[in-house]
């Protein structure tokens, strides 16, 4: 779920049109109100799947990744089948930004410095594949992993570990972030009109740059064990460019995790092998640390339909020098490459195959 709906259909539908909703948050200042765009993600639907009284003292983030978790179980038939071992792994970047933020803003402004016990609980890292683990009452491994813009590629690689040690059946792994008002502060800053501050920001068009949140989930097991027509996740690999470079696939298609929030949107062109198709989904999403998630996702429906799904028009990644797909494409024999470009020179890849 993002600002582009809830599902699978919804976020074909999205593709489909090219664009999705925005939300204008307004944001407090001591200058004034500013308005910030965002994509955010609805959970509505979690309450077809959860007892009301089980979620009064859940936050937005959590309930993003428990909406999540429950649409890949549907979606893989496994909502009330016994899961066997299944193992949980639950990726994000910023973790639960809206609550640990409230939190400290109650310790420094209220009389008494104290706070409450369930909002502290709920700001931790692992709060979100706590809940998971015990409204599925699933007593396998457990993990939490925050590695900012490389934390979902993380993610599927202890997945893969995992299934090939044969310590679990099955992996659920899901990804999630949430927007606050610090973000959108942050957004304000790097992209209104008279910041001066942030060089790169002037070289990218802020309407490619939207805040984003939501939660992708994906049911993963052996390749012996299930057929899916989504395909199967074929490699997994985690690096720093700057210092070894990118060994990537020839014949493949390039799902760019380009949002307009790091310093590395342009060297994509110098990495892509020449000729290879090309493109960027962000302006669906958003930009958020776990965005690759959703280019995993995209690549998935891709593989289930034969279609490579045309690109938004940033020109964030230097289209000028890439073979970018303007129309949606015959996936033909291609595997799918979704390439992330992150901090400090880190990268991470998961390739899909059908």
């Amino acid at each position: 779920m993002g600002g582009f709906g809830c599902g699978i259909a919804d976020l074909k539908k999205s593709l489909s049109i090219g664009k999705s909703t925005t939300t204008a948050m307004v944001i407090k200042t001591t200058g004034g109100n500013i308005e910030v765009p965002a994509f955010l993600a609805s959970t509505d639907k979690l309450k077809s799947f959860v007892n009301k009284r089980d979620l009064r003292r859940i936050d937005h983030y959590i309930r993003m990744a428990l909406l999540g978790c429950f649409l890949a179980l549907k979606d893989a038939d496994m909502l009330h089948a016994k899961h066997g071992k299944m193992g949980i792994i639950i990726a994000t970047g910023y973790g639960s930004t809206c609550n640990t933020f409230d939190l400290k803003n109650s310790i420094i402004t209220e009389a008494a410095p104290f706070c409450s016990p369930i909002q502290f609980s709920n700001s931790v890292h692992n709060a979100a594949a706590t809940y998971i683990s015990i409204l599925l009452k699933e007593m396998g491994p457990n993990l939490s992993v925050s590695h900012y813009d490389m934390s979902i590629t993380s993610a599927f690689l202890s997945a893969y570990q995992w299934l090939k040690e044969e310590r679990v059946e099955s992996v659920l792994v899901g990804s999630v972030d949430e927007y606050s008002k610090i973000l959108g502060y942050f957004w304000h800053c790097l992209y209104n009109k008279g910041n001066k501050k942030a060089d790169f920001a002037g070289k990218m068009n802020p309407e490619y740059a939207i805040i984003g949140e939501g939660a992708n989930f994906f049911v993963l097991a052996r390749g012996n064990e299930a057929a899916s027509p989504y395909g199967f996740i074929e490699d997994v690999k985690m690096g720093n460019f700057k210092r070894r470079g990118i060994d990537l696939f020839e014949n493949a298609a390039f799902f760019l995790g380009a949002d307009g929030y790091s310093e590395c949107d342009e060297q994509y062109a110098d990495y892509i092998p020449e000729k290879a198709l090309v493109a960027s989904y962000s302006h669906l999403y958003g930009g958020l640390p776990v965005g690759t998630g959703f280019d995993i996702a995209i690549a998935a429906l891709s593989n289930k339909s034969g279609t490579v799904f045309k690109s938004g028009d940033s020109s964030i990644f230097n289209s000028g020098r890439l073979n970018v797909i303007r129309h949606n494409e015959d996936l033909g024999s291609k595997r799918i490459c979704c390439l992330k470009l992150g901090a400090g020179g880190s990268y991470g890849w998961v390739s899909l195959n059908h």
